[in-house]
Order: structure tokens, then sequence, then C-alpha cells
């Protein structure tokens, strides 16, 4: 209500916006680093999940890329929200074990309900991080996915996040995520309150990585925010 009050001030709303991201920019670059963003999501109140979402058209993208590991037997998904992802791994690829983490609660909670409604009874959802995937053993998943999900994760959590999700798949790994296209000494920038990472530097000579292909979007699956600038797949074969 006060951010559509503001926005009827557009010289007003457009300084006290800069303020907001410069303020949270330092914070998380100076005090609390990653954690700022966990707390957020954390605590982040749901939306309910429509029609419009479920089929939003980056969903099929991903489940093609994927087929690439094919025959599959199990897919860990980190970041999974309520699970949307994991429904439509269910319908493309029946019978493979899946499995979702992600750090809110509300939503792990919400995305069993709503995993029981749609009758996939080999989907499980756990509360947890994504640099510390302890429950999974070494090597035990085919595939872990990530969507739109590493790009909240700052520099000081990046490494140790790449190498968990390396950890637990067996033959690879696919990142949906805002990846950056001209590298920099720096190997990452922040843009509105997103990461941009190199993720070809950071995997790199990681132990087990055979090879890493990134893809651009295709144009039009998001309007605005980076997704057109960095929106990339990353599919990393092990």
């Amino acid at each position: 209500m006060i951010k559509r009050w503001l926005q009827k001030l557009p010289r007003v709303y457009r300084v006290l916006h800069r303020f907001y991201y410069a303020v949270l920019y330092w914070v998380e670059q100076h005090v609390l680093g990653t954690r700022l963003h966990e707390l957020m999501w954390r605590a982040r109140r749901l939306e309910k999940a429509t029609q419009r979402s479920q089929e939003h058209p980056h969903r099929a993208f991903l489940m093609a890329r994927i087929g690439r590991f094919a025959p599959l037997t199990s897919v860990l998904e980190v970041g999974c929200n309520t699970g949307p992802n994991l429904i439509a791994l269910s319908r493309a690829y029946p019978g493979v074990g899946l499995y979702g983490v992600d750090i809110n609660p509300h939503a792990i909670r919400a995305g069993q309900a709503g995993l029981a409604g749609e009758r996939i009874p080999n989907a499980s959802l756990f509360v947890g991080r994504a640099d510390d995937l302890s429950r999974f053993g070494d090597h035990t998943i085919d595939v872990v996915l990530t969507d739109a999900t590493l790009m909240y994760v700052g520099p000081d959590k990046i490494a140790r996040t790449i190498a968990e999700l390396l950890r637990v798949a067996r033959r690879g790994l696919l990142l949906n995520e805002w990846h950056m296209f001209e590298p920099t000494p720096d190997r990452a920038h922040w843009y509105y309150a997103h990461w941009v990472h190199d993720y070809q530097a950071l995997l790199a000579g990681a132990p087990g990585v055979r090879s890493v292909q990134v893809e651009r979007l295709p144009d039009g699956f998001w309007v605005g925010g980076g997704w057109a600038a960095y929106g990339a797949t990353i599919v990393v074969d092990l």
C-alpha cells in the first residue's frame, strides 16, 4: 500500500528506491552477508500459487534440459519454494524420486500439502539451506537443480554452496541463474538485490566436473529485472 502511494510521487519514489538498494547492498557486503537474504526469505510471506505460475514457460524449458541426463532415478531442487518445478518434473519423468529443500518452513508446509493434493507420492520436501545439504550423502542424487536461488547467495557463501551441490550430485547440475557473461576479476557483482556470478570461473577445475555449458535463456521468459541481460542455464556434466 505504501509502495503504491509512493509510486504516485515518481521523483520521491526513485530516490527512496535507490537509497533502499544502497542500504541493502551495504548491509549484505559489510555486515550480514548472505544471512541477510536468508533472513528475508525465511520470513517471506507466501503468495498463493496460481496456474499461471505452474505453467510458466521456463519450467518446460528446464524439464527439457534435465532430459539430457535421462534416464533419471532422482532429482533434488535446492530452493524449491512450494514445489512447482517438482510437480512439473513428476509429470515429465514419472517415477523419479524427487526431493526439494527450501529455507522457508511455510513454503515447505504449503508444498507438502500441494504435492499431496496433486497425488505425487514420490516427492519429499525439507527445510534447509543451499550451503548445507548434509541430509544427502555424497553422489546420491542424479541431478541437482536450482531455479533463481543462487542469485541470493553472496560471495561469502557461493563457493561453499557450489561445493555442496557438486558433492551431492552424481551425474550433473542444472542451474537457472544470473550468469556473468562478461567476466571481471571479482567473479560476481550486485544488481538490484541479486548476485550475478561467473559460473564458468566458479566451476573451473572443481573436482569431478567434466564440462560446463552456459546457454542464454530465450527472450520473453521474464520482463524487466536482470533476466534479459544475465538469465542463463548452466549445465554441468560430472
